[in-house]
């Protein structure tokens, strides 16, 4: 991934977290370093007030891709 891409996703991050804010949500990402980790650079929705998964994995709250938390946005 080239610096201009981490910029754009980076943007896109904080657009998604702003509008899950509106939402009454939090988009939280996965606090892996370790790239063979299985949630490793994955994101979650919760409910901000009861930190309740809304999307992603029960088990972790994770495993969303950007595109997953963008569609899931906008339903």
């Amino acid at each position: 991934m080239t610096a201009t891409q981490d910029q754009l996703d980076l943007a896109r991050e904080s657009r998604l977290r702003s509008k899950a804010r509106r939402q009454g949500l939090r988009l939280v990402k996965s606090r892996s370093r370790t790239p063979a980790h299985h949630d490793w650079s994955t994101y979650g929705l919760m409910n901000a007030q009861t930190a309740y998964v809304v999307a992603g994995s029960q088990g972790s709250g994770l495993g969303l891709s950007l595109d997953d938390v963008e569609r899931i946005l906008a339903e």
